[in-house]
């Protein structure tokens, strides 16, 4: 286990675990977060250092709220496992100046778990507006597409 002090917090953390799981856990295919996958390295360094620290991929995350706004994407909340466990709490949370300030919230656990097992904390990252990066349409607003998918109901009642 490897030790990391930060800001009052200290961590306890098995880097070869947390690895292992970045390597074989599985990845949502929506468009919003293939997107975060393909952008956030190159536009959050900072961020990417901190938690390779924790031996965290910042491109393979267990969750992430999104909200597409024009040309880019908001990604509310963006959530990391890590293996091991806080073993002091500081009083804060982290904030890191990299691209925008991004904001990093550690939970003891997960809210909704993913593929994790054993003992394990979470970094939840929150603050991230991406560009769209992909080679393919930035997808529609949910409202403007949950309209469309309606007028598309309706029309086929109109047509019966």
């Amino acid at each position: 286990m490897t030790s990391i002090e930060r800001d009052g917090y200290r961590f306890c953390v098995d880097l070869p675990a947390t690895q292992a799981y970045y390597e074989r856990h599985s990845l949502c295919d929506c468009s919003c977060c293939r997107n975060l996958y393909a952008g956030i390295q190159k536009y959050f360094p900072k961020l990417d250092a901190f938690l390779r620290d924790f031996g965290v991929d910042i491109a393979r995350p267990d969750e992430a709220s999104s909200s597409e706004e024009g040309a880019s994407i908001e990604y509310f909340e963006v959530d990391y496992t890590v293996c091991g466990h806080v073993e002091a709490m500081g009083e804060y949370e982290f904030d890191l100046a990299d691209s925008i300030p991004v904001h990093i919230a550690v939970r003891d656990g997960f809210v909704a778990p993913n593929e994790q097992t054993g003992e394990y904390f979470t970094l939840s990252v929150y603050g991230i507006r991406l560009p769209w990066v992909l080679d393919e349409p930035v997808p529609q607003p949910q409202s403007v597409r949950r309209f469309a998918r309606t007028k598309q109901i309706l029309n086929r009642k109109h047509e019966d």
